[in-house]
């Protein structure tokens, strides 16, 4: 199967690589920026034959089978669209989905008329780092999620913390019904690019039956991922930058004792996990996608978006709580990267 792919950057080089493990024959590549192409194709040692000045050009020239979207956000929605138009069957596009809700409805539909299979590169279901804590949270001796805290130093709202929200809907099963956002007064410089603004603060989302989601990703913090997942036996801490994984919970006996004993004698295990990665999970998301598996599709990629426009939302209003697809302004555009 050929593939295409729009955008060359740090992560496009990333999707290159994974496509080539995947068996994809790389059929062309788009960029704006010469510096961007020159880059992709050392690194990857693939030959000019295969640049096009135009993402147009390089579609209708290839018809290839497949294609990736990792430009900036602005122009998923455009690429996208071309992508399903001219009769690519399956489309993976980076996150976040979109810089407005519309703009995701616009490219669901354009992938369900030409009949496309749509995914965003949110991998989480492919990451040992929350399948690991799904199956353990799940299970009889932890009782249950009940809150995530991400402790995330200034990683953005958009360009990770969208991440994040769908972390959150696939370990809760729920998706969010509404979130506060309390954003920090500084904006700081966008590495991407003067054009784009992401916010730093602490965050609050809340799905149906109550389960919390909390970040804090503030400015004045630069260093480190690590997360805790409560549960109604116990803790699950993981570090996802090294993969140390602490797990406790309360023994057997102790279980229906009342939440304020919690001090029980507990159950204690460190152990190893992969480390994050994104090139292996999006491998993974690949061959889910190929074969017809459960893969994160534009729902849940507008899903997050429309979580992003809530808690920008609640940004603005000094932490109210924004219901999620409850009168959202669906046409707003936001300058996320």
């Amino acid at each position: 199967m050929r593939i295409c792919l729009i955008g060359t950057g740090r992560m496009g080089r990333r999707h290159i690589l994974a496509a080539k493990n995947v068996g994809f024959e790389i059929a062309g590549i788009y960029d704006p920026s010469p510096d961007a192409i020159t880059l992709a194709l050392d690194e990857q040692n693939l030959p000019r034959s295969i640049v096009f000045s135009s993402a147009e050009q390089m579609l209708t020239t290839v018809k290839p089978d497949a294609i990736v979207v990792s430009s900036t956000a602005p122009s998923h929605g455009e690429y996208v669209c071309l992508a399903a138009d001219v009769g690519v069957k399956y489309i993976l596009c980076e996150k976040p989905m979109a810089v407005s809700i519309a703009e995701c409805d616009r490219m669901m539909e354009a992938c369900k008329r030409a009949g496309a299979i749509l995914a965003i590169n949110h991998q989480m279901r492919f990451l040992e780092q929350y399948t690991a804590v799904k199956e353990l949270a799940d299970s009889a001796a932890f009782g249950g999620l009940r809150s995530m805290t991400v402790c995330a130093s200034n990683f953005g709202l958009s360009m990770n913390g969208s991440h994040y929200f769908e972390a959150f809907r696939f370990l809760t099963g729920e998706e969010i019904l509404s979130v506060s956002f309390w954003a920090d007064a500084a904006v700081l410089p966008n590495p991407r690019g003067p054009e784009y603004t992401d916010r730093s603060g602490q965050l609050r989302a809340v799905t149906p039956s109550g389960v919390r989601l909390y970040g804090e990703l503030s400015a004045d913090q630069g260093h480190g991922i690590q997360v805790i997942y409560g549960c109604r036996y116990g803790q699950i801490l993981v570090d996802e930058l090294s993969g140390f994984m602490r797990i406790m919970h309360r023994q057997e006996q102790y279980r229906d004792l009342p939440t304020t004993r919690y001090g029980m004698p507990a159950v204690e295990v460190i152990r190893q996990i992969e480390p994050v990665d994104v090139v292996g999970p999006t491998e993974s998301l690949w061959k889910a996608m190929l074969k017809g598996g459960s893969i994160p599709d534009g729902q849940c990629g507008r899903h997050a978006v429309a979580t992003l426009v809530a808690a920008n939302l609640s940004g603005e209003q000094d932490g109210r709580a924004v219901q999620i697809d409850a009168g959202l302004p669906v046409a707003r555009v936001f300058p996320w990267a």
